[in-house]
């Protein structure tokens, strides 16, 4: 059942923006604003949206912007650039290395229609109220959606109950959606890799039973069956594991999945695509995960591409999702959807605030962010759909109506607050940001065939200790705004991370060390020299523990922070 009530904020917003232009423009009050321009289609009640109802609608395009100049090179072209045309940078070793023969389509031509939702974070309820409102399922969650392409994001896995069931209605919809002539896109995002991995922390109590996944045993890449034993998990984990391990159940239904694909001109992926994903090649990535995923015999030595665990990674990126997107950042939207000859880039991942919004490029390249954070898991948020027309006409779908892009577009949405800032533990860090920090530059290795599981209770905690608050105190007091940027943030991360070592702190994280800094110098910094400090964390542990102290042998002065 559909939850009845939803947060009506993208509502709320387009009524305050009305009586900003009402106020602006003259009109006697933001009613009027409203009926003078058609800025919001509202629709009354929760009544399913039949796709018949759509044409009938006015299209209000976003094509008020200039047009991209896009080589559009057609399907072809794409095809050989998504291959890996760009393969002079790719590393050697990756070159050699042969591409899987697995049957991992990703290129489509345009379509009559897409519709895009964002992370459902096992919540059914919101994936089929998302269908319904866009027309796409009858009340018997049959597919009415005809022709229409349906591309959920990624993130169907963790933060609520229902994974299953989201997985089950999907499967169930792809066949009927294909003998319609439309198709069900299902993308991979950061939390699918993270279960493979055993990354179990955001797992719900209601979602470890009955996956019914017997351990396996002979050729897989893991023998889960001999490791269970020895990894010493709690026994109502193991369906779980076996289930996803490479091999498993739910992994070769993973392997159904794609890291990004594209359609006409539309790019669809769960983080965000880089010139160097192109540069590896998308077919490769496609190819290489949907094999390590699907795992036997015939996969064996097929590994995980490394490329998915980077903090940029097609799954993890976030540079094109927060508010306003660096400059080079737009730079690299603009040069990677002209190298495939497309128009935009839809991303899920970062939830946002304000629902379903866009920021544009210079020149008028679109990043479509769709996590509206709607998991009762989440945020509650709205559930919306994006739509885009065969003409490219783009319309955001609510449940009280048809939103045109031109008001979920920068000019109309205002300044927004990045999710990602504020400690609500929304936005899931990268698992290495949240790993104790080994200060050793020989770290042990690894038993072969060793398994790291993660359970729930190790979730990053997203409030500092007192300690860390008296170190942010003391910090302040010896900050020398007077430096240069770099040697600013060179200073206060080198004596933060002496004090931890000298304390013995075996809690430190990367993570936490960003938002120690943070509270320091501003986030804002943190945000614009994130490569430095990265690289500066990593500087600086590589050291060792007595290396540390030797160098930074003096403690900060508790007077200081008094």
């Amino acid at each position: 059942m559909v939850r009845a009530t939803r947060h009506r904020l993208p509502l709320l917003l387009a009524a305050c923006g009305a009586f900003f232009v009402a106020n602006q423009a003259g009109y006697r009050s933001g009613v009027e604003a409203f009926n003078t321009a058609p800025a919001l289609l509202l629709r009354a009640g929760r009544a399913p949206v039949l796709q018949s109802s759509f044409s009938s609608l006015p299209r209000h395009s976003v094509r008020h912007f200039a047009q991209p100049r896009t080589c559009r090179p057609g399907i072809s072209t794409a095809k050989a650039l998504f291959d890996g045309f760009l393969a002079n940078s790719i590393p050697d070793e990756d070159k050699k290395r042969p591409i899987p023969d697995f049957d991992a389509p990703y290129l489509y031509p345009a379509a009559d229609r897409i519709v895009a939702v964002g992370d459902v974070h096992g919540d059914v309820g919101a994936l089929l109220g998302c269908m319904e409102i866009a027309g796409l399922i009858d009340q018997d969650q049959n597919w009415i959606g005809g022709t229409t392409h349906f591309v959920q994001i990624g993130d169907i896995l963790d933060r609520g109950d229902d994974e299953k069931d989201c997985l089950q209605l999907l499967r169930k919809l792809r066949p009927q959606a294909e003998a319609a002539g439309g198709m069900v896109h299902v993308l991979i995002g950061n939390h699918e890799i993270m279960n493979v991995d055993l990354d179990f922390r955001y797992v719900t109590p209601g979602a470890w039973d009955d996956w019914n996944d017997a351990p396996k045993t002979g050729s897989m890449l893991v023998n889960v069956k001999e490791q269970l034993a020895s990894i010493g998990f709690p026994p109502y984990m193991k369906e779980r594991v076996s289930a996803f391990r490479p091999g498993g159940t739910a992994a070769r239904e993973l392997a159904n999945m794609r890291v990004a694909v594209q359609i006409g001109d539309t790019l669809l992926v769960h983080g965000g695509l880089r010139m160097k994903h192109l540069d590896y090649g998308l077919e490769r990535l496609n190819k290489e995960t949907s094999a390590w995923l699907t795992g036997g015999s015939k996969f064996k030595n097929v590994e995980k591409p490394s490329i998915l665990d980077d903090g940029d990674s097609p799954i993890w990126a976030r540079l094109y999702s927060v508010p306003q997107p660096k400059p080079r950042a737009q730079e690299e939207l603009e040069a990677v959807c002209e190298a495939l000859g497309a128009r935009r880039m839809v991303v899920g991942h970062t939830p946002q605030l304000r629902g379903i919004n866009a920021a544009v490029s210079p020149r008028g390249f679109e990043v479509w962010r769709t996590d509206t954070g709607m998991s009762q898991g989440m945020m509650s948020g709205p559930l919306e759909a994006l739509e885009v027309l065969a003409d490219g006409t783009v319309h955001i779908i609510t449940e009280t109506g048809i939103v045109p892009a031109a008001m979920r577009l920068p000019e109309a949405e205002g300044e927004m607050v990045d999710v990602c800032d504020i400690d609500t533990g929304i936005c899931t860090p990268l698992p290495d940001e949240v790993e104790a920090i080994q200060f050793t530059t020989q770290p042990e290795p690894a038993q072969p065939g060793a398994v790291r599981v993660r359970a729930p209770e190790e979730a990053p905690v997203n409030i500092l200790s007192g300690e860390n608050k008296l170190e942010v105190e003391m910090l302040r007091a010896m900050d020398d705004k007077s430096l240069g940027v770099e040697e600013r943030v060179s200073f206060l991360l080198e004596r933060l991370i002496a004090d931890a070592v000298r304390r013995e702190d075996e809690t430190l994280t990367k993570k936490t060390v960003k938002e120690m800094l943070g509270k320091v110098v501003g986030v804002e910094v943190v945000y614009d020299y994130e490569e430095y400090v990265s690289a500066e964390i990593r500087r600086i542990i590589s050291m060792g523990a007595e290396a540390i102290l030797e160098r930074y042998s003096t403690p900060v002065p508790e007077e200081a922070a008094k």
